[in-house]
């Protein structure tokens, strides 16, 4: 998937686009031991190199990747209100390290993709 300066460079509409495109990977610092106090991840497209506890996706864009470089398993939350995999709305998964991760919404549930 093309990044989101792509798609608009190519005529597409900023909204169609912020729904679509991928952001520039951004770091991120996991932290907290809850969905409430974990950190949030503000891009769809996320390198989670430090800290531990976890992370919570973003409720705005409709996919999102990420990689977990962060020397340990990290947590990922669903937005609030959200289940992910069909499990229990709010409840995390872990991401170990080294792994990375697609997310794709599907109403209230987030799809997630762990890799081998």
């Amino acid at each position: 998937m093309a990044q989101k300066q792509e798609l608009m460079a190519s005529s597409l509409p900023a909204a169609a686009a912020n729904k679509l495109g991928f952001d520039a990977l951004t770091t991120f610092t996991a932290a907290g031991g809850s969905q409430g106090a974990a950190t949030a991840l503000t891009s769809n497209c996320a390198n989670i190199n430090a800290g531990s506890g976890g992370v919570i996706l973003a409720a705005n864009v409709e996919d999102k990747i990420g990689v977990n470089t962060s020397g340990g398993s990290i947590t990922l939350y669903p937005p609030v209100g959200s289940a992910i995999n069909g499990g229990s709305a709010n409840a995390g998964i872990t991401i170990p390290n080294g792994k990375s991760y697609v997310a794709n919404v599907v109403g209230t549930n987030i799809i997630v993709t762990v890799s081998a």
